[in-house]
């Protein structure tokens, strides 16, 4: 089943509103179905919603992510459409349609909607390594490497941006740069088990191989699948 990274609209003005609408209170129970996981009877209350009033907009774009996780995926495209045709400066529908076509192995569409995004919000760290994420895989270099860097910018404290990036710098044989990412997300988060798997793989690559088995039993320790980090470390060595 894919994911979304899910954004829902704030319910703060809702809760603060004493009398709401119809379609304001089955909206308000949609997002409670939906963020303890009862996604159907989500699906009925947005629908509720909808009936009640087809203009509302973040209504659709949490439907939207709901049939994502249901693996309605077309269902979840038509919504998300249907939000930005409402409201053509939604980024949240842009990003999460962005987040669908990525993980449908459609790059080409997920960047087109992560730079829509960017457009509206530009200052969000998260967008940037979104699109970061599809420039690389798409391989462009230097503007992966310019979104990685913005992120960062904008939010250093994100150890899952300084991951991505090392990953493709050692897709680049760029090692060293790739292992002080490692050590950087290690720093922000000492229990991340890939980031130690990683820092191992880049230390083998160096030739640093006491650094790469204390990486690499710390890795282990963690949770990482021993014999698959093994057997990459041992092919570095024997290509070197």
């Amino acid at each position: 089943m894919l994911t979304t990274s899910l954004i829902l609209a704030a319910l703060v003005s809702l809760a603060a509103c004493s009398s709401l609408t119809d379609a304001e209170k089955n909206y308000k129970a949609a997002v409670e179905f939906q963020e303890q996981g009862k996604l159907q009877e989500a699906i009925d209350e947005y629908g509720k919603v909808l009936e009640l009033d087809p203009g509302f907009v973040d209504a659709y774009s949490n439907r939207g992510a709901v049939y994502t996780d249901l693996g309605e995926y077309q269902k979840a495209v038509q919504d998300y459409d249907q939000a930005i045709q409402l409201n053509p400066s939604n980024e949240k529908a842009y990003f999460n349609r962005g987040n669908l076509h990525a993980d449908l192995g459609k790059p080409d569409l997920a960047l087109g909607d992560y730079s829509q995004a960017i457009r509206i919000a530009p200052l969000t760290p998260d967008y940037h390594h979104r699109r970061a994420n599809v420039h690389a895989r798409l391989g462009q270099k230097e503007s992966a490497l310019q979104d990685y860097g913005e992120s960062i910018r904008l939010d250093p404290s994100i150890a899952a941006v300084f991951i991505d990036r090392g990953k493709y710098k050692g897709n680049l044989n760029q090692h060293q740069q790739a292992l002080d990412d490692f050590t950087e997300a290690i720093r922000l988060d000492a229990e991340n088990r890939e980031a130690f798997a990683l820092r191992s793989v880049g230390n083998a690559h160096v030739g640093n191989d006491d650094a790469a088995q204390q990486d690499m039993d710390r890795a282990v320790a963690l949770g990482y699948p021993q014999s698959f980090l093994e057997d990459t470390i041992q092919k570095i060595k024997d290509r070197r």
